[in-house]
């Protein structure tokens, strides 16, 4: 018998029971959406880290005081004097929160040289506006998503040149600090070690003065070639030993390759078991389908038909059953890939709304100072502060949805063998007499 009218007559006999045919599928279809639904969000995951990792430079490394200790000039000084050592960028971090309307936003303070912002976030995009002055005035470069906290805004909270009040928790109370957007930067998206989304960058003396601290927070090194960051980054853990905590971009990523790869196969095991129960319901629906249709196999035999034919149009009607269900699993999943970010940003940004926004620490009684090293590489953000989550989209490769329709195929097939083979071995006069 030939292959098309292997299919037609599966096609046929799944037909005639359509609701269970339905239900079997919709069993295959569930398993298959899972399984596309976490390994394109892991992959989409991996993807947005690796983005942001390699806008910074694999040559960058990140050093951050330990509690008691502090960065100064001086620590600067002797990191520019380094073997294997291009640049170094001093930065002072903090946080606070800005009132826009009725908004109330926690962001991050950034001071940092003019000139080094590109080494600090990867690239500078102004929305509007330009980069603040290199000196101690009240200039600053507001990010994309505290100058839209609300992504269907069509113009900005904060005009350039009007001032914008800063508000800081001490000690002592707490104090307002005023400042004048000089621009507007474009929307960046997450980042590992600084958030410009939901960040406010100005000059270094500026920082200072404001702050009142003449100590660093995060130093930026960069490495004279991506080959020396790893002698660099053992070197630098040797000067400083316990003072500092160090992470090289290139540490990250290797790190996040390695861990990316254990969490899709575990993610994908446990999606796994939701086709494995599609494959016992493939199983005993077939079982029961071989005992209804004792009578039909049997005028098919008298007919003429052999083993091996009765056994591929079980198989067929497998094989349909795997590949609609496939298809449609691929769907489902890729359409949950991407409505899962979203609901999760959806119930963060509710949560983060009802909370309660966070000032920075203060260092001495009555000061207000850049808070601790330990938060300097936790991107940013906070409760109350916009896109402050990662941003994620997933991505489902022709590979990807191909490999989850065949493995539907598969399952159905391998579930369908033993009736198959059980309906292929029935006795025609026996089933001829059978009701």
């Amino acid at each position: 018998m030939r292959l098309k009218d292997t299919l037609w007559l599966g096609i046929k006999g799944i037909s005639e029971r359509k609701v269970r045919t339905l239900l079997t599928i919709i069993t295959v279809a569930i398993g298959v959406a899972a399984i596309v639904a976490l390994v394109s969000l892991v992959a989409g995951s991996s993807a947005s880290i690796t983005k942001s990792l390699e806008s910074i430079g694999p040559s960058s490394i990140y050093m951050v005081p330990l509690s008691g200790h502090i960065f100064t000039a001086a620590d600067v000084a002797v990191l520019e004097g380094l073997p294997n050592v291009s640049t170094v960028i001093p930065m002072i971090r903090s946080s606070a929160s800005i009132s826009l309307g009725d908004q109330q936003i926690t962001a991050t303070i950034i001071g940092v040289n003019n000139y080094s912002v590109v080494n600090a976030i990867g690239s500078l995009n102004i929305y509007q506006g330009a980069t603040f002055n290199n000196s101690a005035l009240p200039d600053a470069l507001v990010g994309h998503g505290i100058a839209f906290p609300t992504s269907t805004q069509a113009a900005p909270s904060v005009i350039l040149g009007e001032p914008i009040y800063l508000t800081q928790q001490g000690s002592g109370g707490s104090r307002t600090i005023t400042l004048l957007p000089s621009g507007i930067l474009n929307q960046y998206g997450s980042s590992i070690f600084i958030q410009p989304d939901t960040s406010v960058f100005m000059s270094l003396p500026e920082a200072e003065s404001l702050l009142n601290t003449y100590s660093y927070n995060i130093i930026i090194v960069k490495a004279t070639n991506t080959s020396d960051a790893s002698a660099l980054s053992s070197l630098l853990n040797t000067v400083y030993g316990n003072q500092a905590s160090i992470l090289s971009v290139e540490a990250i990523a290797a790190t996040i390759s390695s861990v990316v790869g254990s969490i899709t196969l575990l993610l994908g095991s446990v999606a796994g078991i939701s086709l494995v129960v599609a494959g016992i319901s493939i199983l005993s629906i077939m079982m029961v389908s071989v005992t209804e249709r004792t009578r039909e196999i049997g005028i098919l035999k008298a007919i003429g038909f052999k083993k091996k034919e009765v056994l591929g149009l079980f198989l067929a009607e497998a094989f349909i059953i795997g590949l609609v269900g496939g298809i449609a699993g691929v769907a489902l999943g890729t359409a949950g890939g991407y409505a899962l970010p979203a609901l999760l940003s959806s119930h963060s940004s509710a949560n983060g709304a009802s909370g309660s926004t966070g000032g920075a620490p203060n260092a001495g009684a009555g000061t207000f100072r850049s808070n601790g090293g330990g938060g300097a590489f936790a991107g940013g953000g906070g409760p109350g502060s916009p896109s402050a989550g990662l941003s994620i989209t997933p991505i489902v490769s022709p590979m990807l949805a191909i490999e989850a329709v065949l493995i539907a195929i598969i399952v159905a097939i391998l579930s369908s063998l033993y009736p198959a083979w059980k309906a292929s071995t029935v006795d025609p006069i026996k089933a001829l007499r059978s009701e």
